[in-house]
């Protein structure tokens, strides 16, 4: 292999691992648990749309639903049920 292929190589190297440096993703801010969440009625959660995506949990007679983005945003979600406590992730 000649200098100029070695050289060339090199600085082939050097401008992909800058490339790959500055196409970094950005850093994620640190996801904060929601604990004891509140809940509101079906029919006063107007802040939710027909194509919301919601995390539906259900024990006896107990139904609570966990908006998407929400868990989204706090990354889980610790909460109380009738069997006893539960942590919702996404």
């Amino acid at each position: 292999m000649s200098w100029n292929r070695i050289i060339m190589l090199a600085v082939g190297l050097t401008v992909l691992s800058s490339a790959f440096a500055q196409n970094k993703a950005p850093e994620m801010m640190p996801y904060t648990t929601v604990d004891h969440p509140e809940f509101v009625s079906v029919s006063q959660a107007f802040f939710l749309s027909d194509t919301d995506i919601v995390v539906g949990v259900a024990s006896r007679s107990v139904a609570k639903a966990y908006p998407g983005a929400d868990l989204a945003q706090h990354g889980a979600v610790q909460d109380q049920m009738p069997d006893g406590p539960i942590a919702i992730t996404w």
